[in-house]
């Protein structure tokens, strides 16, 4: 496998395997990212082609320096967000865990666990746009604060700061809720 610098300047160079490689590298993350953003699959798969569609366009202008290269799709696909959701002037979120089967569980176990997932997502909707973004990427996308920091534009201290916040934030809902947390 090829490291990402080199691919990366291959699709520099318009090299139609080096942007295929990055897309298969990169898509998923990508598409759940901007999934849990808008909450519609047709759209976030829309969108998700638009990010790679720019990626395309716009290969030339990325440099190793500064941003590493995830954090440049999210920040792309946060911009198509923002200006999707100005043209609709409304988010939809979903559960964060959309899957339906719950491997080993019994039935009730499987509902007890949507109920949650779906009182989680309900409290996310309340937390700021900011600390939205802050959940979604460091623990639905695993994603480093350093990563974070630089997709949102702001320092890790100040990542860290607003993950605390949403963590307290999610947990002071969920408890008004009546979830456990």
């Amino acid at each position: 496998m090829m490291n990402e610098t080199d691919l990366i300047k291959q699709a520099q160079a318009g090299e139609p395997k080096a942007f295929s490689e990055l897309y298969a590298r990169y898509h998923k993350a990508v598409y759940t990212y901007i999934y849990y953003r808008v909450g519609q699959r047709p759209l976030a798969e829309d969108l998700t082609s638009d990010v790679f569609e720019r990626v395309v366009k716009q290969i030339h202008t990325w440099r190793p320096v500064g941003k590493p290269f995830i954090a440049w799709l999210y920040t792309i696909a946060g911009n198509l967000v923002i200006n999707h959701t100005k043209r609709q002037n409304r988010i939809e979120w979903l559960p964060l865990n959309d899957q339906e089967v719950y491997s080993g569980d019994s039935l009730m176990a499987q509902i007890g666990k949507k109920l949650e997932t779906e009182k989680i997502a309900e409290a996310l909707n309340q937390l700021t746009e900011e600390q939205r973004q802050v959940i979604i990427l460091r623990f639905l996308q695993q994603q480093t604060v350093t990563t974070v920091a630089k997709a949102i534009g702001k320092s890790d201290a100040s990542i860290k700061s607003l993950q605390r916040r949403a963590i307290n934030a999610l947990r002071r809902i969920l408890e008004k809720e009546g979830a456990h947390v």
